[in-house]
């Protein structure tokens, strides 16, 4: 069997550090990607490439849910458009990252970018990974034979380069389990959640290199608590999968454990203490990274349906560990809700969930910031 050919992508860290603007390139192809933060678009009007006709894409985090979404979108002149209101933002929240891809030789005329633009748009909903912003389905350009394939091998690189970009918009989700032909699972390999209070639930979960897959035949809990909107949300988008009795009909994937523990609990969770194998020892035990290994000085903080982790670390800092829950909701005198904010924003927090270990200069601080509320954290940790 012929063995498939390798690719070259280069990534250029045109200010030197990776928060800064990104510039993307395959080998042998005239495409060229950027990714640029919100706050770095208008010091970058130097960059020709940006005022090129090209299809653009914006980023951002939902605040409610923390889930990243996308808008799609064409323009002859990418940068001055992107710097223009766009009217989704209107009734939502506000991108944070532009991902723009144009040509070198000025080929994608207007006819072009349209055939991408609804091309991109179809790939990103069928894939299913991000919350896709555009209010309609953006009409297509008929082109030739010849220029199709020439846009659908475009297309092709956008895909291959656009992730190493940090963003996997039109990779599709793993096929369920369900979906394949029967698969004989490991012991080893699954994860159990079990709780026999007034709700009842029993799940099975298996941990792969893209989240946790919680599979078919799982009971989850029928009521959801009133606080936990993320998972209101979530078992709405999975309702097609959740049988009348509770029973899951499909796999559903999650980004992180604490994401598939609250969905199935129908509230609070956090994943790496609620997952255990099949002779009870907890996930955050089983995995090998972190300092939520099991840990002598381990403080724990719950309040308003929320559960979270954390220790005081060498340098006087209290961290919150990974995993742990952060209240999608905060009371109007929250003051740390620029905080609250920049986590989501920066994906630091996703699905109402720490999706890695977050420092804060105090406990009061830390607990205000999960909690959504001012908070004595000296008392609050425990």
């Amino acid at each position: 069997m012929q063995q498939s050919q390798g690719k070259a992508i280069s990534i250029y860290l045109m200010d030197g550090t990776s928060e800064g603007i990104w510039e993307a390139k395959l080998a042998n192809w005239n495409g060229v990607g950027y990714r640029i933060p919100r706050n770095e678009m208008k010091n970058c009007g130097d960059i020709a490439d940006l005022n090129k006709p090209g299809v653009y894409f914006l980023f951002g985090n939902e605040i409610e849910t923390g889930r990243t979404f996308i808008y799609i979108d064409e323009a002859d002149a990418v940068r001055p458009r992107i710097m223009q209101p766009h009217t989704f933002e209107e009734k939502s929240d506000s991108w944070t990252d532009a991902v723009i891809f144009v040509t070198t030789d000025d080929s994608l005329e207007k006819g072009r970018v349209k055939y991408l633009e609804n091309r991109f748009y179809t790939l990103a909903v069928d894939a299913g990974r991000y919350l896709v912003r555009n209010g309609n389905t953006p009409k297509q350009s008929p082109v030739s034979a010849p220029v199709r394939d020439t846009l659908e091998g475009f297309i092709s690189n956008v895909r291959l380069v656009l992730p190493t970009m940090g963003y996997r918009a039109f990779e599709p989700l793993p096929v369920p389990l369900s979906a394949k032909a029967p698969v004989v699972e490991k012991e080893s390999d699954l994860l159990y959640f079990s709780r026999k209070n007034k709700r009842v639930c029993n799940a099975v979960c298996r941990m792969t290199d893209q989240g946790f897959l919680v599979l078919k035949g799982s009971s989850i809990t029928h009521d959801v608590a009133p606080y936990a909107t993320g998972v209101i949300r979530s078992r709405t988008e999975h309702a097609a999968s959740i049988g009348s009795d509770g029973i899951l009909v499909n796999d559903i994937l999650f980004e992180t454990a604490s994401a598939a523990s609250s969905f199935v609990c129908g509230g609070s969770s956090n994943g790496l203490v609620d997952w255990k194998n099949s002779v009870g020892v907890p996930l955050k035990k089983l995995m090998d990274d972190g300092p939520e290994k099991c840990r002598a000085d381990m403080l724990h903080l719950s309040g308003r349906g929320i559960k979270a982790t954390g220790y005081e670390a060498a340098d006087g800092s209290f961290v919150v560990c990974r995993e742990s829950g952060f209240s999608m909701t905060e009371v109007a005198s929250c003051p740390k809700k620029k905080l609250r904010a920049k986590l989501i924003a920066e994906g630091k927090v996703k699905n109402g969930v720490f999706t890695e270990d977050v420092p804060f200069t105090s406990k009061s601080g830390a607990a205000g910031c999960v909690l959504g509320a001012s908070v004595d954290g000296v008392k609050a940790w425990k």
